[in-house]
């Protein structure tokens, strides 16, 4: 077994996926979280399953996730990194639901803070405890048509940022990553094309450059944004 390990939620597709992928080639051990048990486990089955553990669960599901990440996290004596990159979408500003305004909040927000609670303690057991939380560049600046988006992940950046302050005393680096559109299935509707969109490697990139700089550095936030294009005339 490796002796660094990685739990990554989301990790079924998306930036989540390709994290895990870039974590597994690095030698680490890896803790998978996804909903979709089935896409999850056919990842999990072209990688050595001495090292993954997967666990099909909604982050937003409390008690489960209480129970079965600790189930998984006793079975070692630290955790390395923390990438929360589970995450939903939700169109709409002033006419969103109530009970889509509530989803985004719990996923994109309550359930991050529960998993970093969860994994705090085992991060402090780790010479080099790192936390990666996904959020948006809607949630460093205004965008008028999806608010409700972007205010879970204004409050996002907010808690990180915070924690930040208080977990860095401890010795556990917590980094926000604020990226642009991302070329992922998240991304269809967008209207853009994939050479106008960030790719799943610039995260990944982003996530090394930060564990590259020395122990004395500590990048609280980083945004990725995008070079915009004039588009020809119609």
């Amino acid at each position: 077994m490796s002796s660094k390990v990685a739990l990554i939620t989301g990790a079924s597709r998306g930036i989540g996926h390709h994290l895990a992928r870039h974590f597994y080639a690095a030698g680490y051990h890896l803790i998978l979280i996804a909903r979709d048990a089935g896409a999850l486990n056919a990842f999990a089955a072209s990688l050595d399953p001495a090292r993954v553990q997967t666990l099909a669960l909604d982050v937003c599901d409390y008690p489960a996730v209480a129970q079965l990440v600790q189930q998984a996290l006793s079975g070692h004596s630290h955790v390395d990194v923390l990438i929360n990159a589970a995450g939903i979408f939700r169109p709409g500003s002033t006419q969103t639901s109530l009970a889509d305004f509530s989803a985004l909040l719990a996923t994109n927000v309550t359930a991050i803070h529960h998993l970093c609670q969860l994994c705090t303690p085992w991060l402090l057991k780790s010479p080099d405890g790192r936390i990666f939380n996904l959020a948006s560049v809607s949630g460093v600046q205004p965008y008028g048509s999806v608010a409700s988006y972007a205010a879970s992940k204004h409050a996002l950046v907010g808690y990180s940022r915070s924690i930040a302050r208080e977990l860095g005393a401890q010795g556990i680096k917590v980094t926000t990553l604020c990226p642009d559109v991302v070329d992922t299935d998240m991304a269809q509707g967008s209207g853009l094309t994939a050479d106008e969109m960030l790719s799943t490697d610039d995260i990944c990139r982003a996530v090394d450059f930060v564990m590259s700089l020395s122990p004395a550095a500590v990048v609280e936030q980083l945004t990725l944004g995008r070079q915009y294009r004039p588009r020809q005339p119609v």
